[in-house]
């Protein structure tokens, strides 16, 4: 026993022996080799301290800086992977540029994807280069775990207001949950929610009861929930009282799909309240029912201006109107407060002058055009405006008739840069008699002319074009000419190009030139060939032919047009010119820049020039390179529209040139009516060009089996045969006629 005791004393006096040893050469080690100080004089180690953003990989990391502000607003936009590559670009483009300090914006996505982070991670970094000085609110993106991309997204939304309830209930005065398709006017949603009282239980939105024919979705009667798609507000206290239950309605109380539907049974169950069912909420949560989404056609400028939030919009440029909607509306309103003496005039956009009659001059008014669809608000309230005060004006002179309503029936537009916009419309009113028995109806086309000046007096308003890369492939202007038994005018039209193109190099990236020829196998086809063929091998990208064999496909420009398309691909831009046409370079670039320009605020844009029509050789003579434009040696053919620009996949939207047609004309006319057609939400752009001018040639109508085609056919060649004032002279001056 003793010895057992002794073994282990000299165990521990050894052990403690070495430690010592040990810890004394450690101390002389780290002091000579090392050469750090002894830890007795070492720096205290601190703890690195995070912030909440910090756990967010995609954040504007210049404004998500100080987790303990106060917020006015948190905003938590419902999203997706795929749904940020559409919809990411149009929110920090527009609404949310607008957003103050005060304000947080969260968006809410699925823990993984299939598709690749990438997009996302090069947008947030060239944000954060770029743009975060524009945008003063914190944005982050929130990865919720164990959430899939399901639709309906009821997981997903329960899961971000529980984040919105365990980070934010007692940061923020307001929630509003949101879809990420949905526009929020947040300057006035923020003046509105300002003048209500966050402390209330407050749920507001479009309220929603189910749809008519669809499944039940058990909700008490005179109970609404609000709709998720057009915006859900829920003050403080609302938040706070639901935030303890969202796992138990998840988890207990799901009825229906409907993501909205189950939030409402979820507070009216426990915080006991239901939507609101204001009068004024539908117009100001607006939720557009249609077949289309467009600003101006489904979402006008009455909706707009009245909107808080706008759901849904379906494409980037919509979003885009409607922010540079309100800024014009914003700059108006400063401007009348500015100006108290103008107040009064607020309402001077719409207002009708009547006029019994109106002067159509022909030569002057060139830029009428078809009224435009989306105006329709603006003339139904002109009209009505002038139905109220005809009323008044007939009841102060006791007259027996009163005006009960009027419609409008077709249009005209012109625009007229030195002053702004007239609109002459046509309107049916119909008048009943007030004191006459039986009661008598009467109905009268009236004309109405509008006008809106572009500007105020002494203001001038302007809109910055911004800079592009135009030496893109997309922003070439690619000419296309279809020839067929018109060789000589075919030779000139390539001599012409050589002048204004190809002998300028800075042309030589703006413009191709692609000809698609039927031959007939004769010696000046085999010129025609040798020609482009030479030009072509010295410009290689910039010209190309095409030849079809006239023996196997007959000729037809419709058909000609249709196939050389096809050459190109969807963005490309296409100039479909006449072989007759004689161009000058300035209105090729003009024509190139107003296409990339149009193309940049419309998703879609056709630009059919109304050209310089030379008259016959009785009036000009042709040996002249330069023709002038005046009316003795031309007309602008304004019912032409056989020259047309267009990008290649708004051709194809609409179905492409008519292939089926092999008589004379109609073609292009059958094109210009598709386009202008309201469903092709399409922006339909004339205007006079001078250096566009239609070289005379002889109309072949003989042979042509339609008629009314024939006809047609002869009046074109008829009036290019010279002006009203050569065929006075001619008829004056000729002894051999007899009047």
């Amino acid at each position: 026993m003793l010895r057992i005791l002794f073994n282990g004393l000299k165990f521990s006096l050894l052990f403690l022996c070495f430690s010592i040893i040990g810890y004394i050469f450690g101390i002389y080690y780290w002091q000579t080799f090392i050469r750090f100080p002894c830890p007795s004089t070492l720096i205290p180690m601190t703890r690195i301290k995070y912030s909440f953003y910090d756990h967010f990989q995609y954040r504007t990391k210049k404004t998500c800086q100080n987790e303990n502000s106060q917020l006015f607003l948190t905003i938590a936009i419902i999203s997706s992977y795929e749904r940020l590559l559409i919809y990411l670009p149009s929110i920090f483009n527009t609404w949310i540029l607008t957003t103050t300090i005060d304000i947080e914006i969260i968006i809410f996505i699925e823990e993984k994807s299939l598709i690749s982070e990438e997009f996302i991670e090069n947008f947030f970094f060239e944000l954060n280069k770029n743009l975060s000085q524009y945008i003063k609110s914190c944005l982050y993106i929130v990865k919720l775990k164990h959430v899939e991309n399901n639709y309906p997204p009821q997981k997903k939304s329960f899961y971000a207001m529980k984040f919105i309830y365990a980070f934010y209930r007692q940061k923020t005065s307001w929630l509003l949950r949101l879809d990420d398709n949905a526009y929020v006017n947040i300057e006035e949603l923020v003046k509105w929610l300002k003048s209500i009282d966050h402390r209330k239980t407050l749920y507001i939105g479009q309220g929603g009861s189910g749809r008519r024919n669809g499944s039940a979705i058990h909700f008490p009667s005179e109970k609404y929930f609000c709709m998720g798609g057009s915006g859900v507000i829920l003050s403080q206290s609302t938040l706070i009282q639901l935030g303890p239950w969202l796992d138990h309605c998840l988890n207990n109380e799901i009825r229906t799909p409907h993501e909205d539907v189950e939030l409402g049974r979820c507070i009216l169950n426990h915080v006991h309240i239901s939507c609101t069912k204001a009068h004024n909420t539908r117009s100001l949560f607006y939720h557009h029912y249609g077949p289309r989404y467009k600003f101006g056609y489904d979402f006008t400028p009455t909706i707009v201006s009245q909107a808080l939030i706008i759901h849904p919009i379906n494409d980037q440029n919509t979003f885009q109107q409607i922010f540079t909607f309100y800024i014009r509306l914003k700059q108006e309103k400063q401007y009348l407060e500015n100006n108290t003496s103008l107040k009064k005039l607020i309402n001077r956009k719409t207002y009708g002058i009547f006029l019994s009659e109106v002067t159509f001059d022909v030569s002057r008014d060139v830029f009428y055009q078809k009224i435009d669809v989306r105006w329709r608000s603006y003339l139904e309230q002109a009209v009505r405006s002038y139905i109220e005060k005809t009323r008044m004006s007939w009841r102060q002179r006791s007259f027996n008739w009163t005006l009960v309503n009027g419609k409008f029936v077709f249009g005209y537009y012109r625009i007229m840069p030195t002053y702004g916009l007239e609109v002459i419309v046509e309107v049916l009113l119909t008048a009943y008699s007030v004191s006459i028995y039986p009661t008598k109806v009467a109905f009268t086309q009236q004309r109405f002319r509008m006008n809106q000046p572009f500007t105020n007096k002494h203001r001038f308003d302007y809109r910055e074009i911004t800079d592009i890369k135009t030496n893109e492939n997309i922003y070439q202007l690619n000419l296309i000419v279809i020839s067929h038994n018109k060789d000589e005018a075919l030779i000139r039209l390539i001599n012409n190009y050589e002048n204004e193109v190809l002998n300028y190099p800075f042309r030589h990236e703006h413009f191709t030139l692609t000809i698609l020829y039927f031959s007939q196998k004769n010696q000046t086809t085999n010129r025609i060939a040798n020609l482009i063929n030479d030009l072509s091998v010295r410009y290689m990208s910039i010209i190309r032919i095409s030849i079809i064999n006239q023996n196997q496909t007959s000729y037809n420009r419709g058909l000609g047009r249709q196939l050389a398309s096809q050459l190109f691909t969807s963005n490309q831009l296409l100039f479909f010119l006449d072989a007759d046409l004689l161009f000058t370079g300035q209105a090729l670039d003009s024509t190139r820049r107003l296409m990339i320009h149009q193309l940049s605020i419309s998703s879609c844009a056709v630009y059919f020039p109304i050209i310089f029509s030379v008259f016959s050789n009785i009036s000009v003579v042709h040996n002249n390179s330069i023709i002038n434009v005046n009316s003795k040696n031309g007309l602008f053919s304004i019912y032409g529209f056989g020259n047309v620009a267009v990008r290649k996949k708004d051709l194809d939207k609409i179905g492409g040139w008519e292939t089926n047609n092999h008589d004379w004309g109609m073609e292009d006319v059958n094109l210009y009516h598709r386009f202008s057609d309201p469903s092709s939400e399409c922006y339909v752009f004339r205007a006079v060009e001078p250096g566009l001018k239609h070289y005379y040639h002889k109309k072949m109508c003989n042979g042509i089996a339609n008629k009314a085609r024939e006809k047609m056919c002869l009046d074109a060649d008829a009036i290019l045969i010279g002006s009203q004032m050569d065929m006075i002279n001619y008829l004056f001056s000729n002894t051999n006629l007899t009047i």
